[in-house]
């Protein structure tokens, strides 16, 4: 048995009995396929059923193959300079370290940079609470300090109040919107009060024109070393990925900001779909050794989070020494056909409403509907996206029309691909404006009906 089965035996939770061993050995088989990266898509099928576009794979080759990402040198001066601000105005320990698709592997030159400034919590809420009673009394003066019964008796050090640790971080994110200015940042937009406090600031010194600061915010350095290292294991993943997203946002499905799913979410599915026709692995379901990290979720509960993945360079070798089956998909697939796919995966063969579009666990499984309760409900059927660390369905942005014009996209790209457009009239093509949506239930139950009161009868005082 390979290493990667006997993980997956470790890790599951079955405890088979004897006589259901034939059993349970065959799911083991199973799951190692669906970790190792077994085929579980007709894609050949598929292809034969349609003629593509003769210079359809050479112009996708020629536009999305070779696209620059965000220059090292830019990304590592940025971050340099907010962590010696977080330490200079926030904490004298605090570290700042790039995430998102400037540093994932799936970034272009004009790909905003994300920031996470790690300040263990203890010494945040111990500074924010000086630096919050410093700005209360700088701003409204403390009448207590002036009170000249108790001035000899009342000092800022007594009547220091300890923030608690998301007021910690509104404040210290405020402190560095009033800092950051005097080291080349220029700021553009500043949500202290939000789920995940955030500055957003635009640098002066290089072309980087977003840069979103936030405060320990740290599962999302998970998710970009995750990804970072499925952009390594195929050379077509990150031109496919590129261009998903510039059809997508052309289209304008595209987007949390709009109500679409964001741009991350749509790298999670290519990817999804790149393990179903088997040509990646699931890293997570492969890692050798589990790995937690206590922080919290996206509704600010504390809870334990898996962040255990094999790297690409741990995979690459585990296959060069036979202790992991490598992926069976075909290899000679042009991102032509890789795309085609990837298109009639969502438009025809996804199960909207019940599959969920996974990358720990790629079983095209239903979930069941406790995992409704993670993102957001539609009347409609609609497409669920699991964020492969941070447990949550990443629909919860999508409103109800941008579902249904999610939908129409897919089928309009597949109808296209079919009759072999080239890549431009693909790209150029406007998004489709006959968008209907499904009418929404009616409630059981009557209205309500209020009666008049009469008004009451005031006794006469004459």
């Amino acid at each position: 048995m390979t290493v990667a089965a006997s993980v997956i035996a470790m890790r599951s939770r079955r405890r088979s009995l004897p006589d259901e061993s034939a059993e349970a050995e065959a799911e083991e088989e199973e799951e190692e396929g669906i970790a190792t990266g077994a085929a579980r898509l007709p894609l050949d099928e598929w292809l034969q059923e349609v003629q593509l576009h003769a210079d359809l794979a050479k112009d996708i080759e020629e536009k999305f193959g070779s696209v620059p990402q965000q220059a090292e040198k830019v990304v590592h001066d940025v971050v340099m300079r907010i962590q010696e601000g977080a330490q200079r105005c926030v904490a004298p320990s605090a570290t700042a370290h790039p995430f998102g698709s400037t540093v994932n592997g799936f970034g272009e030159e004009s790909s905003d940079l994300d920031v996470l400034v790690a300040i263990e919590e203890e010494e945040l809420t111990y500074y924010m609470s000086y630096a919050s009673f410093q700005n209360r009394y700088q701003r409204l003066g403390n009448p207590l300090l002036h009170d000249e019964a108790i001035s000899d008796f009342a000092s800022p050090s007594l009547l220091l109040k300890a923030v608690t640790p998301k007021s910690a971080m509104t404040h210290a994110v405020q402190q560095l919107a009033d800092f950051l200015p005097e080291l080349g940042f220029k700021v553009s937009q500043l949500i202290p009060r939000a789920r995940k406090p955030l500055v957003t600031l635009e640098d002066t010194r290089s072309t980087l024109t977003e840069v979103d600061v936030s405060i320990n915010n740290s599962l999302p350095l998970y998710n970009s070393q995750l990804l970072r290292a499925y952009s390594i294991l195929d050379p077509r993943v990150r031109p496919l990925v590129l261009l998903a997203k510039v059809w997508a946002k052309g289209k304008k499905v595209c987007g949390a900001q709009g109500g679409n799913l964001s741009s991350y979410s749509w790298t999670i599915m290519v990817v999804y779909f790149l393990q179903l026709v088997g040509l990646l692995p699931s890293l997570q379901l492969l890692s050798k050794e589990e790995r937690t990290l206590q922080t919290r979720d996206y509704w600010a509960h504390e809870r334990p989070f898996e962040v255990g993945f094999l790297t690409a360079e741990e995979y690459q070798n585990d296959v060069a020494d036979g202790k992991i089956a490598a992926p069976n998909g075909e290899a000679s697939l042009s991102l032509a056909e890789l795309f085609y796919g990837f298109v009639r995966f969502y438009s025809a063969e996804y199960e909207w409403g019940k599959e969920v579009v996974s990358i720990q666990k790629p079983d095209r499984k239903d979930r069941g509907p406790w995992f409704l309760l993670f993102g957001k409900a539609h009347p409609e059927p609609c497409i669920h996206v699991e964020d492969p660390i941070e447990f949550r369905d990443l629909n919860i942005v999508m409103m109800r029309e941008r579902l249904a014009q999610l939908k129409v996209e897919f089928e309009h790209a597949l109808e296209m691909l079919s009759e072999g457009c080239s890549l431009e009239e693909l790209l150029n093509r406007e998004p489709r404006p006959d968008v209907m949506l499904i009418p929404r239930r009616r409630k059981f139950g009557r209205k309500k009906k209020y009666r008049s009161m009469p008004l009451p009868r005031l006794p006469d005082f004459n």
